[in-house]
């Protein structure tokens, strides 16, 4: 199965936290795991403020920085591009979304247009999950 993940379920492979392994577990057995390239710079962001609120000490932030930069080449990337950014918009509006979850979900959506029914979506936000699930996609939820 092919599976879409935002950077809350790819978050859940290098932070430990719930769902960790059951994330860890769809996203090895994926074919392929599809992320947005704006994942790079939002996972730069958590893991900084995961180090900054001490919910992680900076070695496992580095830790996890060297894990992510090692395996970021095997996830299939999907680029932004100005018919996902229009197509963002629409959904940002459409579902009250954010920008950067707005871009996942177009992102994925276009996977979804390609894949249909072989693809799900991994999420941990609920909102843009119903936004998914509205979309037709199916979500993944442990």
């Amino acid at each position: 199965m092919i599976v879409y993940c935002d950077t809350s379920a790819v978050m859940k492979v290098y932070a430990t936290e719930q769902y960790s392994d059951w994330t860890e577990q769809h996203v090895k057995a994926a074919k392929p795991c599809i992320v947005s390239q704006i994942t790079w710079v939002e996972m730069c962001a958590a893991l900084s403020l995961k180090a900054r609120t001490h919910k992680m000490v900076h070695t496992e932030v580095a830790e996890a920085m060297v894990r992510l930069r090692t395996e970021w080449p095997y996830y299939s990337q999907i680029a932004v591009d100005d018919a996902i950014i229009t197509a963002a918009g629409e959904l940002a509006q459409t579902f009250g979304l954010r920008a950067y979850d707005s871009l996942q979900l177009a992102s994925a959506q276009r996977i979804f247009s390609q894949a249909g029914a072989a693809m799900a979506f991994c999420c941990f936000d609920r909102q843009l999950n119903l936004a998914a699930s509205a979309l037709g996609m199916a979500v993944l939820i442990p």
